[in-house]
């Protein structure tokens, strides 16, 4: 169990058993004694809980511990369950007549239902009594802020060994560079170095601490080991003994820290603190002022894990030290792991040790751990298996990674460590969203906050805590420069799942045993099915968390309604309940017995049409995601039930029609994602259904609001003030959507009156108006001043813009199908460029057919955007005249279908332009549209596309653009020579589409060698290429090999490919329509691997010698591979085969887990195909044979695929069985045959296919007239099958 989680479970139930003490029901109830008695019980055992936590070393402690664990969790279950019941009494009495409520209240109800209880809080209480009483040893009351305390980090001192550091010497100049700034103002000033442990933090310290320069630079050098005991004292004497060489006596405070000042005072020193984590001001101050006496241009350097402490001491900026470079950490690596030019002898560990490393992050401390472990192993066998096996199970010393970054979990408040530790349910390298981070926190209690707090900000002040402590690392930002999503460091994950104990668990696949005790489970991979959830996971009564942080979009997968049920009938303890995207259709009514549940994510259910009225009985949920519920029609009546409901997300669920009547009741509702309301007139609208006035006490919403369907007459004035905009400051993003019958030609006027009654609070930072039908726009919006974003799409009526510059802060704008617009200002002042849009960074315009300009008529001269990076111009076809964006903070452009002329954006100064898009217009291209004049300098363009140029040779200036990463060229119809690519030594990858007269890659005749040949090339996709013979003229003796491509499409090149590079280390190969020789291909790759294997250069990449395409993963081809081809592919996992039969050497494809054959005249199958080759095929999970006019049977080796989960038959006209042997596809889920008119029945087999949850059948007449529900001959064949489509 994480450790601190018995703690913040005690105070759990403290907290409820006094709010219950409080109410009247339970005095009603006759429990109140009880539930006190229980209350102060529990609080005398919590006051010693960090003191046993801190001691759990000891077997006694650790074993009392572990004993009352139990009996904690079931008394916060029962004190939770009897808040439930609480609630849903105050709930009913709303409704005075209703004749259930009657019944509840009578007395003999409550008596009987006041005396169950009271028997269980008495046993419970007893149960601590014994506990308590059983407790032979001592422990102590322990405050939080001792917490931490109980365990010193070793001493630490200045020695290192320069040679023994690898990949710190830019970190170490650019320290010592800032403690020698000579115009740093004060004259004792402090650089903290931060980072997670194991960085390097303190070698980085010695290595600075120990250089020549710093030894001339200062009169004194000292150096102390702070560790977690903040102690002033303590310090200054360490202080004092590094200075004198002796230890100080022991005396008063103030006589110590005059004997410093007399050591240090007018002497410029420089002082390291190593390991500081105090974050106490008041302490820091104290000492800081002790030290103060130093001359000028002393330096405090200090090292710490956590951004708070760098804070606190105001500090010069701090250095962040992150992971080594992946040269320095291979470096280090091949010194731990392998003796001097071993590794050039064991040329097959290399690959190993790099997928090893990965591991490590960078981190040197666990570097040098894996990597003195691996000293040790020998062969490939021994890494392969320390790699898979042993690498998550390491036995950490004190001087390993693990006990090192524990320290951190070690010195975090209780509160925090339960956060922390829930985390390990993330897979590693997760990305996860905080604000459902947040709440999934509030649904387990972990978030502690009285009445005036509101406990989502308290669950961001816990994550920016974290966050600062480097637990987390910030992923992405929305657009307000909030973080949205974050990652864990691999070994800050090692550290979660090793706390969290036994408590929580990630299942993987295949995974069968879970502990009856285990409280938090997620799933390590995609769930598709039920079968998939282990039996035993059942038992598992105790059940708080089901979360699936791996279910991915694109996934089919499958919740039949009598798992959901077992679901509800045994977690009935769970708190969060996460099922989306798991093809569910019908919510059970019994969802309402989870009478404890604060989470419920249906999200991506796109076939739920209802919820369930019963689910308004969740009186605790908090959270209801419902987004991508596409076909979702309504929520629940009765949701204003929904008292404590605090997020209602439903993006994205496009059926809605109106929201319900009551909702504005909910108003504890911070995050309510859209509010649709009802078309048509405000008096035809049924009482049911809730007006935008719904909205007018929900003034705690942030985050973004969209409004939909609203309308522009007159009667919806009051409706729309009512909604009360103004008031709700906390939100950042507002849609506002028309209907779309307000916009078009049929003379309805936009009364403005109702477009001013929606203003907003001028706190917003984002506005969209979608179908706006005004010609001018509200008042209020040049008042939003701290707008950030601004955006319209489809005003057709809009013919002029608000004075845009006139919001200081904006800084996206997007204008999209804006009909009649013509200029974006009709301002005639100048701007300095200063003023000119001071803070626009990004720039959309898209399909303004009239849109001529930015202003109306010519001007001498056009202002600057001073920070524009990001502009896209798009199907403007009349625009001529633009502000200049001259500056150089310019990293993206995109200029498609539009006249503005290029030399006037001045490319070629844009050092830091970082993509550029040029679309020319179909009718008006040459080449020197985009040339100019002057020659251009070597800027950092890393990525380019040119569409529709129609220049038969390249501009000069593409070959400076050395650092180019990205190149497209699409639609260039003229073009009949590349530049030469292979001199850009950075290009990754490389689009070439529709080049109608390109008929040769390269015009070089040099021979390149391997490792000059495209050294960094990865993907490379050539599509509609009709002309296209081969890379060079004329065939070629020898053929050089991409060194690094990983990902190679050739679509729709007919002609015949006479010479192509060799692509050994492929992981997708795509080949449709081209006349690429595959097998000649991978024979010429077999005889360079053999030649070449045994020759290998040091400076050799360590995947040359890997067997040609063994790396291949995916595969579209339309040409069988020879059997001797086919021996390679190991690692093969998808193989799509067009137009062409099944190869012999199947078997071979040991990996392969999906295979679809299609649209081919030649495949039949009928020739009862080796078996062997459908045996060795042992984990395939995915078969489709589509569009095979000739199958007839399916292939008799296909029975022995046991592993096989879904199978697809479509369009095969002349199938007329499916055999018996079907009954042996033990592990099918789901079969799909559709448009096979011919088949005539189904076998009986297909009634023992008890794994079978999904039966598709379509446009097969003969096939359904059978399988009719009840009457059908095959009807008793499939009516076991859960999920029929029929």
């Amino acid at each position: 169990m994480a450790e601190g989680a018995l703690s913040g479970v005690a105070k759990g139930i403290v907290g409820k058993a006094g709010d219950l003490v409080a109410q009247e029901i339970a005095l009603i109830w006759g429990v109140k004694d009880e539930i006190n008695k229980l209350k102060d019980t529990v609080s005398t055992i919590s006051a010693v809980l960090l003191d046993a936590e801190a001691k759990k070393h000891n077997n006694e402690v650790k074993l009392w511990l572990q004993r009352l664990k139990d009996p904690m969790f079931d008394a916060d279950d029962l004190l939770d369950e009897i808040s439930a019941e609480a609630l849903r009494r105050e709930v009913m009495t709303r409704d005075k007549k209703a004749k259930e409520v009657r019944i509840f209240f009578s007395k003999s109800n409550q008596l009987a239902y006041g005396l169950r209880m009271g028997h269980k809080v008495k046993a419970m209480r007893e149960r601590f009594d014994a506990l308590a009483a059983d407790r032979k040893f001592h422990l102590d009351e322990r405050s939080e802020e001792e917490q931490g305390r109980h365990k010193a980090r070793e001493q630490t001192d200045s020695l290192v060994r320069a040679e023994d550091v690898i990949g710190r010497e830019d970190d170490k100049k650019a320290i010592i560079e800032s403690l020698l700034n000579p115009n740093v103002k004060e004259n004792v000033s402090v650089l903290p170095i931060v980072g997670i442990g194991g960085l390097g933090k303190t070698t980085v310290a010695q290595l600075v601490f120990n250089d020549e320069e710093i030894e001339k630079h200062f009169e004194l050098k000292l150096w102390v080991c702070v560790s977690d005991d903040f102690d002033v004292k303590i310090i200054v004497k360490k202080i004092l003994e590094c200075v004198k060489h002796k230890k100080p006596e022991d005396l008063e405070m103030n006589l110590l820290a005059n004997d410093l000042g007399k050591e240090i005072n007018e002497k410029r020193y420089m002082l390291v603190l190593d390991d500081v984590w105090n974050e106490d001001r008041e302490k820091w101050s104290k000492l800081k002022k002790i030290l103060m006496g130093g001359a000028k241009g002393s330096r405090i350097l200090m090292t710490t894990r956590s951004e708070i402490v760098a804070k606190i001491s105001e500090s010069i900026q701090p250095h962040v030290l992150k992971g080594l470079e992946e040269q320095y950490a291979w470096s280090l690596f091949k010194k731990m792991a392998f003796e001097e030019g071993e590794e050039e002898m064991n040329a097959s560990l290399l690959e190993i040790g790099k997928e090893i490393l990965k591991k490590c992050a960078g981190v040197p401390l666990a570097i040098r751990t894996i990597g003195g472990l691996l000293y040790f192993k020998k062969t490939e066998m021994e890494w392969l298996s320390f790699s898979i096996n042993e690498l998550s199970k390491i036995r950490q010393n004190e001087s390993d990674i693990l006990p090192t970054l524990k320290l951190s979990y070690d010195h975090l408040p209780t509160h925090l460590k339960q956060c922390f530790a829930y985390c390990s349910l993330f897979p590693k390298d997760c990305e996860i969203n905080r604000s459902s981070l947040i709440n999934m926190w509030m649904a387990q209690g972990f978030i502690t906050y009285d009445k005036k707090q509101c406990p989502e900000d308290v669950g961001h002040e816990y994550f920016m805590d974290l966050l600062w402590r480097s637990f987390f690392q910030k992923a992405r930002e929305d657009e307000f420069g909030n973080i949205s999503e974050f990652k864990i460091h691999d070994l800050m994950h090692d550290i979660a799942i090793q706390v969290m104990e036994s408590e929580g668990t990630i299942i993987y696949p295949k995974e069968k045993d879970i502990d009856e005790k285990t409280r938090h489970v997620s799933f390590g991979d995609t769930l598709h099915s039920s079968l998939e959830i282990p039996i035993s996971l059942y038992k598992s009564r105790r059940i708080r968390t089901f979360l699936l942080p791996c279910q991915r979009g694109y996934v089919t997968s499958n919740l039949d309604s009598s798992t959901f049920s077992a679901i509800v009938a045994s977690f009935k303890f769970i708190r969060l309940l996460d099922l989306h995207n798991m093809g569910i259709k019908i919510i059970p009514s019994s969802i309402k017995k989870l009478k404890h549940l604060r989470y419920l994510d249906l999200s991506k259910n796109e076939d739920i049409e209802m919820l369930p009225n019963s689910i308004v009985k969740l009186y605790n949920l908090q959270t209801l995601k419902l987004s991508e519920c596409e076909k979702l029609k309504e929520l629940p009546r009765d949701i204003n039930k929904l008292v404590n409901l605090r997020f209602l997300e439903i993006d994205g669920c496009s059926g809605l029609t109106h929201m319900p009547n009551g909702l504005g009741q909910l108003t504890n509702l911070q995050t309510l994602s859209r509010f649709v309301m009802s078309e048509g007139r405000i008096d035809s609208v049924p009482r049911s259904y809730g007006g935008l006035k719904e909205l007018g006490r929900l003034n705690e919403l942030r985050g973004n609001l969209s409004i939909e369907n609203l309308n522009q007459v007159k009667d919806v004035v009051l409706e729309y003030k009512d909604a009360n905009l103004k008031e709700k400051q906390r939100l950042h993003r507002l849609d506002l959507n028309w209907v779309e019958e307000d916009t078009d030609e049929t003379g309805v006027v936009c009364d403005m009156s109702a477009v001013e009654a929606l203003q907003p609070h001028i706190n917003l930072k984002a506005l969209r108006l979608n179908r706006y039908g005004g010609v001018i726009f509200p008042h209020w919006l040049v008042t939003l001043t701290n707008l950030v974003q601004f955006e319209l799409c489809s005003c057709n009526k809009c013919k002029y813009l608000p004075p845009l510059d006139q919001l200081p802060s904006l800084k996206i704008i997007h204008l999209e199908r804006l009909d009649s617009l013509e200029y974006i200002s009709n301002s005639e002042r100048d701007y300095s460029d200063s003023l000119f849009y001071p803070s626009l960074e990004t720039l959309y315009i898209w399909e303004c057919p009239n849109l001529k300009g930015w202003w109306q008529g010519r001007r001498d001269s056009f202002p600057s955007f001073p920070r524009l990076s990001d502009l896209e111009i798009e199907d403007c076809p009349q625009l001529t005249f633009f502000p200049s964006f001259l500056y150089l903070e310019v990293e993206r452009l995109s200029l498609n279908d539009c006249r503005l002329e290029y030399k006037d954006a001045n490319l070629k100064e844009k050092q830091r332009l970082d993509g550029l898009a040029l679309n020319w217009v179909e009718e008006d291209i040459n080449e020197t549209n985009v040339d100019y004049n002057g020659r251009p300098k070597d800027i950092n363009l890393k990525a380019l596309s040119l569409k529709r140029y129609r220049g038969v040779i390249f501009p000069h200036w593409l070959m400076s653009l050395r650092n180019l990463v990205k190149l497209k060229l699409d639609s260039c119809k003229k073009c009949q020579y590349l530049p030469p690519l292979d001199q850009f030594p950075s290009l990754k990858i490389i689009h070439l589409l529709g080049l109608n007269s390109l008929e040769h890659i390269s015009d070089s005749e040099r021979d390149n060698s391997d490792s000059l040949f495209y050294p960094s090339l990865e993907l490379l996709q050539i599509e509609e290429c009709p002309n296209l013979k081969g890379w060079w003229r004329g065939r070629r003796d020898s053929l050089p090999s991409f060194p690094r491509l990983s990902h190679l499409s050739i679509w729709n090149c007919p002609n015949q490919l006479t010479s192509f590079p060799l692509f050994p280390y492929l992981e997708r190969l795509g080949l449709s329509k081209c006349s690429l020789n595959l097998k000649q291909s991978l024979e010429r790759m077999m005889i360079n691997n053999k030649t070449s294997s045994g020759n290998l250069p040091s400076s050799s990449s360590p995947s040359t010698i890997v067997a040609p395409l063994s790396k291949l993963s995916f595969m579209c081809i339309e040409e069988a591979l020879p059997e001797e081809c086919l021996r390679n592919l190991i690692s093969l996992r998808t193989l799509y085969l067009i137009k062409c039969p099944l190869p012999q050497g199947m078997r071979y494809l040991t990996a392969l887990q999906r295979l679809e054959v299609m649209d081919s005249e030649v495949v039949d199958l009928s020739n009862n195909w080796d078996e062997m080759e459908w045996q060795g095929l042992t984990t395939l999970l995915s078969l489709k044979f589509y569009e095979l006019p000739k199958l007839v049977s399916l292939p008799v080796g296909l029975q022995y695929v046991s592993s096989l989960q879904k199978l697809n038959i479509v369009e095969c006209p002349s199938l007329i069985a499916i055999p018996e042997w079907i009954c042996k596809l033990i592990s099918l889920q789901s079969l799909v045959i559709w448009d096979c008119p011919n088949l005539k029945s189904l076998p009986e087999g297909i009634g023992a296919l008890t794994s079978l949850q999904t039966l598709s059948i379509y446009r097969c007449p003969i096939l359904l007239k059978r399988c009719k529900k009840q009457i059908g001959e095959d009807w008793h064949k499939i009516s076991h099958i859960p999920n029929l489509e029929v």
